[in-house]
């Protein structure tokens, strides 16, 4: 965990201007091989996510995880800082207009780089209020055509496992904020042709729901 994991899902309390980041995440992608595959895992923090990529691996040999996080997260907390604005870090103008596109975009380069062969790329992000913009994702999945391309969004267990879930990962929990911050994450609209798993249940249950959509393993496709 980054130190920035309490700034997940700060755009909760901002005024998104997504614009840049689909600008720079459609200039960033680049075609795949014809039998490789990028699995975009999106969702709120504290759905999962990483939890879901880390047994995924296990059952795909040959796949690889590209983490939002792991590449940007203590550069964007850095770059916050160095403006005495950490605590609002996804916030602020600079953020929406200049680092949001850097974090994805970087990130969306590193998992195009890996489109080879027949390997499964999961490219692990919150995505939040892109998931709105329906026009985007079907320009995303040209871009790295000839590889193909899902969504799987982890949909936000019940208020009070996710409260749990977000205390424990050390980001901000406290009520009535969180109350507020989990309103305004789940009223996010997510691209109709996403693939919403349930997260209420057990890591077993997610992942099982995840292969179901991911099918066969890419040696056995």
């Amino acid at each position: 965990m980054t130190g920035s994991a309490h700034l997940g899902g700060g755009y909760a309390d901002a005024e998104p201007d997504i614009g840049p980041t689909l600008k720079a995440v459609l200039a960033a992608a680049v075609p795949g091989d014809p039998e490789a595959r990028l699995v975009i895992l999106a969702g709120p923090p504290g759905s999962g996510k990483s939890a879901l990529a880390s047994r995924l691996l296990r059952r795909l040999p040959g796949a690889v995880c590209i983490d939002k996080d792991w590449v940007a997260g203590g550069f964007i907390l850095e770059a916050a800082s160095s403006d005495g604005a950490a605590g609002t870090a996804y916030g602020s103008h600079r953020y929406w207009q200049r680092l949001r596109p850097l974090e994805y975009g970087g990130a969306v380069t590193s998992a195009c780089a890996h489109l080879a062969g027949r390997r499964t790329v999961f490219l692990l992000g919150g995505w939040g209020p892109e998931l709105a913009d329906f026009d985007f994702w079907p320009k995303l999945a040209a871009a790295v055509a000839p590889a193909s391309m899902e969504v799987i969004h982890l949909d936000a267990p019940n208020a009070a496992v996710w409260q749990c879930r977000m205390r424990a990962r050390g980001s901000r929990a406290d009520s009535p904020w969180f109350d507020e911050f989990a309103r305004r994450l789940t009223a996010t609209a997510v691209w109709p042709k996403a693939h919403r798993l349930p997260t209420d249940g057990t890591i077993h249950d997610v992942v099982q729901r995840a292969l179901a959509v991911l099918g066969p393993a890419p040696m056995e496709r």
